[in-house]
């Protein structure tokens, strides 16, 4: 994996919106191939490519970040 990597992310972001706004699920007929299933996959993918790339902690960060939204939304 490269830094690229990133701008593959940017990419299946956007066919997880095309799937979304067309609402296609994964059905025992047709399979995951395009669907809302196969696009979450394929983000998830990169983002744990990402952070693999820049030696991330994502447990660390999103426990760090969910402290953050609680005091804000605290309020």
């Amino acid at each position: 994996m490269s830094k690229a990597t990133g701008i593959e992310n940017n990419e299946e972001v956007g066919e997880l919106s095309e799937v979304l706004r067309k609402n296609k699920r994964m059905t025992e007929q047709d399979g995951i191939k395009g669907t809302i299933e196969e696009e979450l996959y394929d983000v998830l993918y990169y983002v744990l490519a990402l952070a693999n790339v820049y030696g991330i902690d994502l447990e660390r960060s999103f426990e760090m970040k969910e402290e953050i939204n609680r005091l804000k939304w605290k309020k």
